[in-house]
């Protein structure tokens, strides 16, 4: 198994260093990019419950579900989306694809810890727009790409048997960089602005899971989080440039003197979250869930960019979801103990373009595959849309296929027998 995951590791790696971008959306240009981590995939089938938690399973999204957890854990997600752009003007298709997370989570006697990375936003866009009544006709080319990454240690463990408390400390960093290329018809030169932010943090996350058996067979979830309010540092530049478009080389490139404007270091707000979750459920067979995300408003705004018809308001999420195993401990029928999820996902993600609420909503759905003992493949499914073509806006209408895998082992047992 060590060794099996030892491949995952360098897999992930590969997968890492040769991948184009997470995301394809326009609306990535935005604060620090689509957020594209909403939890492990068996959490994101069933709608992107952080509640539920069981003993085989890393939940990324709840430290105090690491308290429940009983093997060492290692679990890696992919993802690949298909995305339809839709506007007034045009229809345009794209596809990207990433590496959600890659983690692990130990269990000892007195507490379980765990540890990992994660892409947690990103950027990529590709956008031109055209304007044929000036003379001579100019094209603009938006280009951006990057996002931010999470590296966290997480402490869960039991104060008493049915409440497990937990923390998390992200280091959060990355780079993000914005151009604009300005072309001239029948003139060779062009010219481009360029951004580029380098960006790094510290936060972390707290929370409680209440797992209290009501009757004999059901087992009552309850669950808060909470995510206090962190500044990011941004360390910035930018350079005005003229190339050649027949030679594709650069004749002449300035750096904008940042530090005169104060805008060489600067910070963004990320602003707090609050999660709450409840649900019911008989352990090893099915549950419901329901949980409400909310964040305050205002923050994520990158001062690098003066953008008048852009604001950051007040988010939230409404998670509904559950699965379904027929008979966990069939030996005769396979399919009967694959793990059935089904979830919605409705999100207002804070943005607000042109007096717009770019909103999302979610239907996802997930089969959990056993082999190997504890360890199992979870198959996840979302078809999605963000966004509206209302004020000129764009539609984004998705379509995602997620891959996880979650290897369980023991460690820390001593033989019995020789």
């Amino acid at each position: 198994m060590k060794k099996y995951f030892l491949s995952l590791i360098l897999f992930t790696f590969c997968f890492l260093g040769f991948s184009q971008s997470g995301t394809s959306s326009p609306y990535s240009f935005y604060g620090v990019g689509i957020n594209t981590f909403k939890g492990s995939i068996d959490n994101r089938s069933m709608g992107g419950l952080s509640l539920y938690t069981d003993s085989i399973h890393l939940n990324l999204t709840n430290p105090a579900s690491y308290s429940q957890l009983r093997r060492t854990n290692y679990s890696l997600g992919i993802t690949y989306d298909s995305t339809s752009l839709k506007s007034d003007l045009a229809n345009e298709t794209s596809t990207s694809a990433n590496v959600n997370y890659l983690a692990v989570g130990i269990p000892t006697n007195k507490f379980t810890f765990g540890f990992g990375i994660i892409p947690q936003t990103s950027v990529g866009y590709l956008l031109e727009s055209s304007d044929k009544e000036s003379i001579p006709n100019t094209i603009d080319r938006y280009n951006g790409e990057g996002g931010l990454n999470t590296a966290f240690l997480t402490l869960g463990f039991k104060i008493f048997k049915k409440i497990g408390l937990g923390v998390t400390a992200n280091y959060e960093f990355g780079n993000l960089r914005h151009s604009t290329t300005r072309f001239l018809e029948n003139i060779e030169k062009a010219s481009r602005i360029e951004s580029n932010s380098s960006l790094s943090g510290i936060n972390f996350v707290y929370s409680l899971l209440l797992r209290e058996k009501i009757s004999n067979k059901l087992t009552l979830h309850a669950s808060f989080i909470q995510s206090p309010e962190f500044k990011l540092g941004s360390n910035n530049t930018q350079t005005i440039s003229t190339f050649s478009t027949s030679a594709n080389s650069t004749l002449d490139q300035i750096s904008v003197d940042l530090a005169s404007l104060d805008l060489e270091k600067t910070e963004i707000t990320v602003t707090q979250k609050q999660t709450f979750g409840l649900g019911i459920g008989q352990d090893t067979k099915w549950f419901f869930g329901a949980e409400y995300m909310k964040s305050n408003g205002g923050g994520l705004k990158n001062q690098l960019f003066n953008l008048n018809n852009v604001d950051y308001k007040n988010g939230s999420r409404i998670s509904i979801g559950g699965f379904y195993i027929p008979e966990f401990d069939s030996f005769t029928n396979y399919f009967n103990t694959i793990v059935y999820r089904l979830g919605i996902r409705i999100e207002k993600t804070g943005l607000y373009i042109q007096d717009q609420s770019i909103d999302e909503i979610g239907f996802n759905f997930g089969l959990g595959l056993p082999f190997q003992g504890f360890s199992n493949v979870n198959l996840g499914f979302e078809i999605g849309k963000r966004g509206s073509q209302n004020e000129g806006l764009l539609e984004e209408n998705f379509f995602s296929v997620r891959l996880g895998m979650s290897l369980s082992d023991l460690w820390f047992v001593k033989n019995k027998y020789n």
